[in-house]
């Protein structure tokens, strides 16, 4: 999916700009595509 808004990643502190691809982790918070530590599982 791809972030509405731009905000900060619970993960690794990085801002998540609006636009880039996210996805929600097993805390079901909104992540980095690359810091979600479901990315395996989701198709």
């Amino acid at each position: 999916m791809k972030a509405r808004f731009s905000g900060t990643c619970p993960e690794c502190g990085g801002q998540i700009k609006a636009g880039k691809e996210i996805l929600k982790n097993s805390q079901e918070k909104w992540v980095h595509k690359a810091c979600s530590d479901l990315q395996d599982e989701i198709p």
